[in-house]
């Protein structure tokens, strides 16, 4: 991550919010709730409020998992009453994905299109020596 600019854009990032309609918005954090990259042309301010609010809802459903015997999280999804829904996926140990989107996009798809950037997310961080 960039200390003294903006966060990076991510082709990744930029494809599926393109590839699944419906998709308002997705965007890589760190698991503080700071912006680290997002797609091309996305609303900062909106990536702002959705890292720290992504991050605090994962960073809680950590706990109920540390809490109880079922162990960590796995991902978090909140269905919003007036439509829509926010997902949080973990992306190795300290990013977070999280992605909204509007009542009409099909969660199926947005949650294996989700998976599939984890994945390639996951594939492209460094390894641990």
């Amino acid at each position: 991550m960039n200390k003294t600019g903006p966060p990076s854009t991510s082709p990744a990032l930029s494809a599926l919010l393109a590839d699944v309609p419906g998709v308002e918005n997705v965007v890589l954090c760190t698991e503080g709730g700071m912006v680290h990259t997002l797609a091309r042309g996305a609303d900062r301010r909106g990536a702002d409020q959705l890292s720290a609010l992504g991050s605090f809802l994962f960073s809680g459903a950590g706990r109920i998992g540390s809490l109880t015997r079922y162990g960590a999280v796995d991902h978090v999804v909140i269905r919003l009453r007036g439509g829509g829904s926010l997902l949080v996926r973990p992306v190795g140990e300290f990013l977070r994905v999280v992605m909204l989107t509007r009542a009409d996009t099909p969660l199926p798809r947005a949650a294996v299109a989700l998976d599939g950037l984890v994945r390639e997310l996951e594939g492209a961080l460094p390894t641990r020596r």
